[in-house]
């Protein structure tokens, strides 16, 4: 594809941050499972007890009271992740879904080990991946 082909990703005219937090699961990849064994898809009491709690809470804050969260240790507890610095089969796998476009992911951190991968259009986050076990981007 030539450079004046290319997709072009919407962009913000301002910020995200002073926006609520909007969100789907539209864009999900569910299909199969990584090479780690891991399903894409996540169960019924997963998103009852795990996800859709923690989104719905999530939903009455800004991008800005998000981007305030952060660990004992002092890290983003969510934050971006450039595709770059993700498992081979995850960089991969955002290629044959078609998401190429977007070079930079969003993660939020449910908690211990159990991460959502996706991105962000203007304040609106597509849910892409759950990531149970934190092999996405693993940190060992």
């Amino acid at each position: 594809m030539a450079a004046s082909e290319e997709k072009k990703v919407p962009r913000a005219t301002g910020s995200r941050f002073p926006h609520k937090v909007t969100w789907c699961i539209t864009k999900s990849d569910v299909a199969d499972s990584w090479y780690w064994g891991e399903a894409r898809q996540w169960s019924s009491a997963e998103w009852a007890g795990e996800i859709h709690p923690f989104f719905t809470e999530f939903e009455k804050l800004t991008w800005g009271e998000v981007d305030t969260f952060s660990s004992e240790s002092g890290h983003k507890m969510h934050h971006t992740h450039e595709i770059k610095d993700l498992v081979g089969e995850a960089q991969a796998r955002w290629k044959e879904i078609n998401l190429e476009e977007f070079d930079v992911l969003f993660r939020f951190r449910l908690g211990g080990t159990k991460r959502v991968w996706g991105y962000i259009v203007q304040s609106h986050f597509y849910f892409v991946w759950w990531d149970r076990v934190h092999r996405i981007y693993p940190v060992d």
